[in-house]
């Protein structure tokens, strides 16, 4: 596996690879299983896979989950070696930003719901830091968990607007043997909240066993109060899975997502409900 760490570097290799399908996976390290399964989707549909690891400081609107955000660089760098990844790019925060090319997006209003409710400025970061990878490794297929399944919506529709040579690819969610998503900040809970935080898979599930679209607006307030009980939540809503909207019909796909607090760490997740 080659790692770089500048521009220079990246554009020399990419160069030499020009020839082959690249595939995408962009993180910010502290990698897990659900992180591996991304590497692997790529390595299985492309010619060459690149790696990203970096803590985008744009896309956080709280400055201490920023300072807190798990670093573990070298046991990083064995697991993606351990993948084959052919590169790894561990860019400069001022040397990537730099070669930043101004963009304009109608997000549709992805953005205002949810995360973008919660996070103020979050998805301007992530289409920001985005759009530079985009520029720079100019990949043909990016792979993306559905944990963050309103982030793949938005770098769906750049890509779609922007990056028409980019195909986003979903991949499941990985979870734990108690069913909580696989996230980098699990590693920050403590043990005392691990009883607590297996519920929220549970409750998602009980969602979906109970969802009808004609008694949504009732379920959505009956799982807000028992993720009460457990936790300290931010929203649990079911909105549609190809817009988020909350209107529709019965014919239409819908998913619920919820974002709670165990403690001081944050988590969200999110289910298909039919």
């Amino acid at each position: 596996m080659q790692v770089v760490k500048n521009l220079q570097d990246l554009n020399k290799v990419l160069k030499i690879v020009s020839n082959k399908s690249i595939g995408f996976v962009p993180t910010m390290g502290s990698l897990h299983r659900g992180h591996l399964s991304l590497v692997r989707a790529s390595k299985k549909k492309t010619d060459y896979t690149v790696v990203s690891i970096f803590v985008n400081p744009t896309q956080f609107d709280n400055q201490n989950d920023y300072n807190n955000y798990p670093i573990n660089l070298q046991n990083d760098i064995s697991l993606l070696n351990n993948e084959d990844v052919d590169l790894l790019f561990i860019p400069d925060y001022e040397e990537l930003y730099s070669s930043e090319k101004l963009i304009k997006i109608d997000l549709h209003n992805l953005d205002k719901v949810l995360e973008g409710k919660h996070r103020k400025g979050h998805f301007e970061g992530v289409v920001r830091v985005v759009s530079i990878f985009f520029n720079l490794i100019k990949p043909q297929y990016t792979f993306l968990g559905e944990k963050d399944y309103q982030q793949y919506l938005i770098i769906s529709l750049l890509a779609k607007e922007l990056f028409e040579e980019v195909k986003i690819i979903l991949c499941p969610t990985f979870r734990e043997e108690s069913g909580l998503a696989m996230s980098s900040r699990n590693l920050r809970l403590e043990a005392k909240y691990s009883n607590k935080t297996k519920k929220l898979f549970e409750l998602l599930t009980y969602c979906k066993k109970n969802f009808k679209v004609e008694n949504r607006k009732k379920l959505e307030q009956i799982c807000f109060e028992k993720l009460a009980q457990f936790s300290s939540p931010e929203y649990f809503e079911i909105r549609q899975s190809v817009d988020l909207s909350n209107e529709g019909e019965h014919s239409e796909k819908w998913r619920a997502f919820t974002a709670t607090k165990f403690g001081d760490i944050r988590l969200i997740d999110n289910i298909a409900l039919n």
